[in-house]
């Protein structure tokens, strides 16, 4: 990586932490651009040249909040012995990284005031298909392993999905 490279992930990663903060903090709504470049001792330059604006700074937030879930889903996945067990245990680990995330708040505030832009929606869509496909992999792994048998997956997964998020 050149130093170039470097010092935009390193002025991309202290955008993210600052916002992160004061959306903890304060909220989506209530915070603005102003204070996180302020907090953060960000150029409105910098900002921009990563981020198009405050929603896709937080649609960026919550796509790294995802891909972080999917790590330690994987993690604790492979310690389950069939379907059944890992659709228990998504239960209780969705349950817990929803509980235990500061962000929960945020993220209802946000999908209530969001929905603006396509490209937000396709954003907020796929993470949605992401956890979606968690879900119907468990219910298609049941049926090949006898803890279930179900014949209308998709109609399920969209029913158990809903019950998750």
């Amino acid at each position: 990586m050149t130093r170039q490279a470097e010092a935009s992930k390193k002025t991309k990663d202290k955008i993210v932490k600052v916002a992160r903060e004061l959306f903890i903090k304060k909220g989506y709504s209530e915070t603005s651009l102003q204070e996180i470049l302020k907090a953060g001792e960000i150029s409105k330059g910098n900002l921009y040249h990563h981020f198009k604006g405050k929603e896709f700074l937080y649609l960026y937030i919550i796509e790294q909040d995802y891909l972080q879930w999917e790590h330690q889903w994987k993690e604790r996945e492979s310690h389950c012995e069939n379907a059944i067990e890992k659709l228990y245990d998504l239960t209780n680990f969705s349950f817990q990284m929803n509980f235990n995330s500061p962000l929960i708040h945020v993220a209802e505030e946000f999908f209530a005031s969001a929905f603006k832009s396509k490209e937000v929606i396709e954003r907020i869509l796929e993470i949605d298909s992401q956890y979606s496909k968690v879900i119907r992999n468990i219910l298609e792994e049941g049926n090949h392993d006898g803890s279930w048998s179900i014949s209308n997956l998709d109609l399920t997964t969209q029913i158990v999905s809903s019950l998750f998020y």
